[in-house]
């Protein structure tokens, strides 16, 4: 691999977005909405096309020689033994799929939001924040150095943090962006002290050099676990897990390409390249590990239940996600890295479509987000429900798409590798995990596109335009036809082993991990078996919502009512985690604030600053007596002052 294409190609693919971000910040607001939108699309276009040359780059490369870090200057070297940062790249298979991946759906995202804001008056601080994110984003998985990366990781925040408060005139868009930036804050100070304590123990940041050194650490040690439960701490807060999930659904108070953008396609996925990255610290710690796993997989079964019962189409699809990230967290957490990227770019895929698609109907029905006012959608808009469709066959998991793939074979690594004794434990946990999207995704779909229509937003509502409906197209095409391709080839025989295109493609990285989507002996007939009781358990829970929100046999209020009542109040309240963290956290805080607003601040602090003022003002009274304006008095004041200073002369220089 040539270091100096590398060096050239990795500069520019961070340049062009930072160029167009700060393009449309200075220049923007007073050109013309053409222009703001050329540069904003143009900058990601052109960073995917030089992602696709690094990519080729990594392709191209012999066995052996796929992975190449480049060191483009020194930032901070304090000398031998002292803190050394240099602006280090890296490139490997990981990296490049990443880059391929969030420059690629970020492009199709960023053509979609021409239409979208084509009413925004915001439109240039809008493609400034967003092509400000896509920056951080390549900063964080180009990162060679952890403070680099932890750089790009707080960028990411901060963009995020715009763009989900974008529409800042609304009090519930400045909220959800406050209250994602926090969450995200615990996670980025768990990192920092991560890195510190892994600089304490190799005396590097960067990662190579920590990846070179990790043999250092013992295995199942008290320090390594330590790391790698800080490291999966600040992956949980990037990715919206339990115990820091609470900020993604509020999240969609933000434009909805920044839902498609963030919250699908590129930044919830970021905890999962930080595992996946730091494999090599992970790998040594099982009780991590096996934290990450438990994690992940109640995260996504806690977020299946509650994405049944949300009534905001942008809300239930959040939900998806956090399920979706939840699997990916589980996957990494048993080794099963490949699988997880696997399912990462397939997500991208499908979740971005479904958002994109859901754009469109809430701009044809006029910001309306309530799925219970639509209804009928598909007589005025079939193109968009046929790509929702697809992207619903996606999520579920229906064989031949995209989601089929690269979910079954990560539940199926799943019965073989799970923590502790009985692996398949959490495996029965993905199945009906598998029979909850398919519910939840299939009510969707009916409830939006199906049956009649609700409101007269309906009757009025119309097509996309072009420039919001081919981005969508696209994502359904590949959605569909990229599960076939990817499906066929990555079942091939090898060595006796079922291994993935993905699994071979990121094998350079992941070289301590075994192997695959699904890496089980075919004589066992493990494999087939998860493949098989995979896709059952979707079909069921597509076959149930089809038989609920589509036949009516029964009513679902009907069922509902059978249910015990703790169930549905919980699903609909979301697990009352906000009123828990508000009663345990933001209520106790407060009342402690306004204590010492009433008592100590009064008492004490300005009880000590009075303090200080009276004493001075007394100093004053009793010098201004002295002030008598007497030439006798100052000349006594001097001649005393002086016989002063001659004694104490005298008496140090006798000494």
């Amino acid at each position: 691999m040539n270091t100096t294409t590398v060096a050239v190609y990795g500069s520019l693919i961070l340049l062009l977005p930072l160029a167009g971000s700060l393009f449309n910040a200075l220049a923007g607001p007073r050109l013309p909405r053409s222009v703001v939108n050329l540069v904003g699309t143009g900058s990601i276009f052109a960073a995917f096309v030089m992602a696709c040359l690094m990519l080729g780059q990594v392709v191209g490369a012999p066995d052996g020689a796929k992975s190449a870090t480049v060191h483009l200057w020194q930032w901070i070297d304090l000398g031998k033994g002292g803190l050394s940062v240099g602006v280090d790249l890296t490139l490997d298979p990981l990296s490049a799929l990443m880059m391929t991946v969030i420059t690629g759906v970020g492009f199709l995202i960023h053509v979609y939001s021409v239409g979208y804001m084509a009413e925004d008056r915001g439109v240039a601080r809008f493609f400034s924040y967003m092509n400000l994110f896509i920056f951080s984003m390549l900063v964080l998985v180009l990162a060679a150095d952890l403070v680099i990366l932890i750089i790009g990781w707080g960028l990411v925040a901060l963009s995020s943090y715009l763009l989900i408060g974008f529409w800042y005139e609304r009090p519930s868009a400045v909220l959800a962006a406050r209250k994602a930036f926090i969450t995200q804050v615990i996670g980025d100070v768990a990192l920092v002290i991560a890195a510190f304590l892994i600089v304490l123990k190799v005396g590097t940041l960067s990662i190579p050099g920590i990846f070179a050194a990790s043999g250092s650490f013992p295995a199942s040690g008290l320090l390594i676990t330590g790391i790698c439960a800080l490291l999966a701490i600040g992956a949980f807060a990037k990715s919206a897990q339990f115990p820091l999930h609470t900020w993604l659904p509020d999240a969609m108070e933000g434009p909805t390409p920044v839902s498609a953008l963030i919250h699908a396609a590129t930044m919830v996925t970021a905890g999962v390249y930080l595992i996946a990255r730091f494999h090599p610290l992970f790998d040594r710690a099982p009780v991590a590990q096996g934290m990450v796993a438990c994690v992940g997989m109640g995260t996504a079964l806690m977020a299946g239940v509650i994405a049944l019962s949300q009534i905001d189409i942008k809300r239930v699809i959040a939900y998806s996600t956090m399920s979706q990230i939840g699997l990916m967290i589980f996957a990494v957490g048993i080794g099963a890295y490949s699988a997880a990227m696997y399912h990462f770019a397939a997500h991208a895929v499908f979740k971005a479509l479904l958002f994109m698609a859901a754009g469109n109907v809430i701009h044809a029905l006029h910001d309306e987000q309530d799925i219970r006012l639509m209804g009928g959608v598909a007589s005025r808009m079939r193109r968009t429900e046929l790509c929702f469709l697809s992207g619903t066959f996606a999520l579920a998991g229906i064989p031949f798409f995209v989601g089929f793939f690269s979910k079954e074979g990560l539940l199926g690594f799943g019965l073989t590798n799970g923590p502790g004794a009985v692996p398949w434990v959490l495996y029965l946990v993905g199945l009906g995990i598998n029979v909850l999207t398919g519910l939840y995704a299939f009510r969707l779909w009916a409830t939006v596109f199906r049956g009649e229509p609700q409101t007269a937003r309906v009757y009025a509502a119309h097509e996309a335009p072009p420039v919001m409906l081919v981005p969508v197209q696209i994502l359904a095409v590949l959605s569909a036809g990229l599960g076939v391709v990817l499906g066929v080839w990555a079942l091939l025989i090898h060595d006796n082993v079922l291994i993935g295109v993905f699994a071979r493609f990121l094998s350079p990285v992941f070289t301590t991990a075994v192997s695959g989507p699904v890496a089980v002996d075919l004589g066992t007939g493990q494999a087939v078996a998860a493949g098989v009781a995979g896709t059952l358990a979707s079909l069921l829970g597509a076959g149930l919502a089809a038989r609920l929100w589509l036949q009516r046999r029964p009513e679902p209020a009907a069922v509902i009512e059978r249910l015990p009542r703790a169930l549905p109040q919980l699903s609909y309240n979301k697990f009352y985690f906000d009123e828990l963290y508000d009663a345990v956290l933001v209520r106790p805080t407060l009342a402690l604030a306004r204590s010492l607003r009433r008592v100590v601040e009064p008492r004490a602090m300005d009880g000590w600053v009075r303090l200080v003022a009276d004493a001075c003002s007394e100093l004053g009274a009793w010098a201004r007596d002295y002030q008598t304006g007497l030439i006798r008095d100052y000349a006594s004041y001097m001649i005393a002052a002086a016989g002063v200073f001659v004694v104490a002369t005298i008496v140090l220089v006798s000494r």
